[in-house]
């Protein structure tokens, strides 16, 4: 039983919204910290934590081959369906001597294929890599700076999110119905039958409710670009920005409304928010320095 310590074992989690996979470069699988790491021919790069343009690090896979987790789903599906930007993660340790050190901590934003060595090669990126990046600031302009549902926009979107049930799936056009939901008083509390059973109602919403929304579930999060409802169009349906993996013909999910970061738009009309609206919708169009000759 000491032998298994002798050695050095990379251990590997991957993370996509609450799925994760435990793998392990060891010949037979490790148990560890109450998880159970599955053997698999994987390897990775170097890492070289002293220079910030060296943060990055290669883990490289057979291909193609499924790489299951105890739940069934396949990590490499992922990336062959290209969802995989910046929506994976990954954290490495060594174990030696039944401890573990973390030695690298990122985020997977690109995966290379090669057909003759029928490998998979996910590039994995920390977050030192991105202080090479030019930062986002806030400026003055007439579209609202916050990103909805953040802190400074102040909505949570537990309190927006509606359930719906999938009932078809047309690439990335998603067919749902609407799910009941309780009826409630002026006091928030559920509304009662002469029986004591809650009373329920179907919601309606109009076109482009859902737009620059989001479809979630299970912590996996996809943008809406626009969306139907039944009353226009007969049945009420999102357009995905991207495929959402795992998505089933009835499942239950959450779709959530967008904001067009206008003032006059789902901010005042839908949310009731405009007073965090951090836009100047007055701003001029033109800028007289610029385009008017000033005697």
């Amino acid at each position: 039983m000491m032998n298994l310590f002798k050695s050095k074992k990379d251990l590997f989690e991957f993370k996509h919204g609450d799925k994760t996979w435990f793998l392990t470069s060891a010949a037979k699988a490790v148990e560890h910290n109450g998880h159970t790491y599955l053997p698999l021919v994987v390897s990775r790069g170097n890492i070289d934590d002293e220079d910030i343009d060296k943060c990055d690090t290669e883990i490289t896979f057979p291909y193609p081959m499924q790489i299951l987790n105890a739940e069934g789903d396949d990590l490499q599906a992922l990336f062959i369906n290209k969802i995989y930007y910046k929506s994976v993660t990954v954290t490495i340790l060594e174990l030696y001597k039944g401890e573990t050190l973390v030695i690298h901590i990122g985020r997977i934003t690109q995966p290379q294929f090669d057909d003759d060595e029928n490998t998979m090669t996910l590039v994995s990126s920390t977050a030192e890599t991105q202080q090479n990046k030019s930062i986002l600031t806030r400026k003055f302009q007439k579209t609202c700076s916050n990103k909805i549902y953040d802190r400074i926009c102040g909505l949570k979107i537990e309190d927006w999110s509606v359930d719906v049930t999938i009932t078809a799936i047309d690439n990335l056009t998603i067919t749902f119905t609407v799910n009941p939901t309780p009826v409630l008083d002026e006091n928030g509390d559920p509304v009662l039958d002469g029986e004591g059973n809650p009373v329920t109602e179907v919601k309606t919403y109009p076109d482009n409710y859902f737009s620059r929304g989001v479809l979630h579930e299970d912590g996996i999060f996809t943008t809406i670009l626009r969306s139907t409802s039944f009353e226009t169009t007969g049945s009420n349906t999102v357009v995905l920005g991207r495929q959402h993996f795992g998505l089933l013909v009835g499942d239950v999910v959450k779709l959530a409304p967008g904001c067009d970061q206008t003032r006059a738009g789902p901010c005042h009309t839908v949310f009731n928010n405009h007073l965090r609206f951090l836009g100047f919708p007055n701003v001029p169009n033109s800028n007289p320095v610029n385009d008017q000759i000033i005697k």
